[in-house]
């Protein structure tokens, strides 16, 4: 039986947590049960099954990322659009929230190659911040604020690998130092 003050959004945020710290392979239902509070019933007339649960775990996160892309649908500069977008994605969060990498980001690593419908589900909402990036690019280009020279797709896909690559460096446990020195070089590249 569900708790009386069960709230589902909150339990899906909890949710999103524990899968984002020990993925979708490492995360045991009776774990969920436990950080939910749920019986097992309660979990699937909720939720569904655990796989169920964790696409909509992938949903929650990718609309905290869709916040994150707010700057780039700004107008403005493009350089300073760019950098609020990675001052949300990387430095908002506690250090060790950022060390735990991008759900999105962990989900491809991990299921590409056992679950694909999972690694593409997680892919296509990393292709909507692509995007964003693009949009931001495109309207660059448009207002004169970046060089007709270049190409907001290419742009896009470039930041786009830099924040994938910075995602896996951040578990790594490098610096916050040496996310902002390559951000700073990845910014250069609009000039």
């Amino acid at each position: 039986m569900r708790p009386v003050s069960f709230n589902k959004q909150k339990a899906l945020a909890e949710v999103t947590q524990l899968f984002w710290q020990q993925g979708y392979e490492g995360t045991s239902v009776q774990q969920i049960l436990d950080c939910t509070g749920l019986s097992r019933s309660s979990l699937y007339a909720t939720f569904g099954d655990k796989r169920a649960l964790f696409l909509q775990a992938l949903g929650h996160f990718a609309r905290l990322s869709e916040a994150a892309c707010l700057p780039l649908r700004s107008g403005g500069d493009p350089r300073q659009s760019v950098r609020q977008f990675f001052e949300l994605v990387f430095f908002v969060l506690p250090e060790e929230q950022r060390r735990l990498g991008c759900l999105l980001v962990n989900t491809v690593l991990e299921q590409s190659g056992l679950d694909d419908e999972l690694a593409t589900f997680a892919s296509a909402q990393l292709r909507k911040v692509e995007q964003a990036l693009e949009h931001c690019f495109e309207q660059a280009v448009a207002n004169g604020s970046l060089a007709r020279d270049k190409d907001p797709r290419q742009l896009a896909a470039f930041f786009m690998t830099v924040v994938r690559g910075l995602r896996v460096v951040v578990r790594e446990g490098q610096s916050e130092a040496l996310l902002r020195d390559t951000i700073a070089t990845a910014l250069n590249t609009l000039d």
